[in-house]
């Protein structure tokens, strides 16, 4: 990698914020000169008060540097600047965006990209209306952008890579961290298909709350519009509604069922006007003008043959929704102990995976 971009990754690591590196180097980009000279002098120089200069200084003593260095250059991470002409358009153009990204792979050559996001404890409904809308949208050119979490996220990954269309996750941890680890078979799959994983996070960041805002602000600000099935009243996914509104984006939303806590938030956003009631593709393509945009041809899907009876009920009752142990009991009627051998079998075979909420569901 670049010496000079290095520096820039390891300014970040020390403790450099993204709103810190942007004011910093509007004017100037030696990061190479500025870390290899960060003292005290400096610090004040740049700005920072004096807790923010002794907890950079200690952080220097401490820093990793061939560490970093080996990560970036395993996982083959490039490094996008806000200066860089292949910075994402729409992103530069938001209010708010971070000084560079940490890409793995393709970032998004077109600005034909909508955001999903949703619940991650989805229901059927969600996978029902993503289904009905995601691939209208590949088909004219789009793009789906979402969190890579569970429930409406990897829903819409998985549907856009179903049928050919670009998709790129936005990490709330580091670019080297795989959350939730049981996603990392898509993670590896959008790779496969040379789409994008990004991140605007250090090396080796966890899922800390307060690092979740810096990637709600990447998604809303990546995409033309937002696309929300599903949501509470209070959630991340209202959160990053929120910010597309304000950074003067379009709010789509799928009316839901009146009486489930996961459609308030959607039903919220109709009734008070913010969002544009979405029922089909063509709700979102209306407000737009298509583009070309060259798709790969979509995977052959495999229908997935058991010689077990109960497997296979198992496996119809979890494409309709993710269910916990003691429900698939409850639908089959047979005793808890073989469903658990029958599940475990299934997993083995990599036919289902259990979610950190308990519930089973299918790949």
């Amino acid at each position: 990698m670049n010496p000079s971009l290095l520096s820039l990754v390891f300014l970040h690591s020390l403790g450099f914020s993204q709103r810190a590196l942007c004011r910093i180097f509007e004017t100037r980009d030696n990061y190479e000169e500025i870390y290899e000279s960060l003292d005290l002098a400096t610090l004040q120089k740049l700005g920072f008060q004096s807790e923010k200069v002794n907890s950079l200084l200690s952080a220097k003593t401490k820093i990793d540097t061939v560490k970093i260095r080996d990560v970036l250059e395993k996982l083959e991470v490039r490094i996008v600047t806000k200066k860089d002409p292949d910075y994402p358009e729409l992103l530069l153009q938001a209010p708010v965006h971070p000084y560079f990204l940490y890409v793995r792979w393709t970032l998004p050559s077109h600005a034909n990209l909508i955001s999903v996001v949703g619940s991650r404890k989805s229901t059927a409904y969600s996978r029902a209306v993503l289904e009905e809308i995601i691939p209208g949208l590949v088909d004219n050119g789009y793009g789906i952008v979402s969190w890579g979490a569970h429930g409406v996220d990897s829903l819409g990954h998985k549907i856009s890579l179903e049928h050919g269309g670009y998709t790129v996750a936005v990490f709330g941890t580091g670019i080297d961290r795989c959350y939730p680890k049981e996603n990392k078979e898509l993670f590896i799959n959008i790779l496969k298909w040379g789409w994008a994983l990004i991140s605007a996070l250090p090396i080796g960041m966890g899922p800390e709350p307060y690092n979740f805002p810096i990637r709600n602000e990447i998604v809303a600000g990546i995409s033309r519009g937002t696309l929300v099935t599903e949501a509470a009243i209070k959630s991340g996914t209202l959160i990053t509604a929120g910010l597309a509104l304000d950074f003067g984006r379009d709010v789509f939303a799928t009316p839901g069922d009146i009486t489930k806590t996961t459609s308030n938030g959607t039903n919220a956003l109709i009734r008070d006007g913010q969002a544009k009631l979405t029922t089909s593709a063509g709700d979102i393509l209306g407000e737009y003008e298509t583009t070309g945009f060259v798709q790969k041809e979509a995977p052959t899907v495999i229908p997935v043959l058991f010689d077990d009876a109960w497997e296979k009920n198992i496996y119809e009752l979890l494409r309709v929704e993710p269910l916990d142990i003691s429900s698939i009991e409850d639908h089959l009627g047979e005793d808890i102990t073989t469903i658990a051998f029958k599940l475990s079998m299934m997993e083995v075979r990599g036919i289902i995976e259990m979610g950190l909420d308990g519930r089973y569901g299918v790949k």
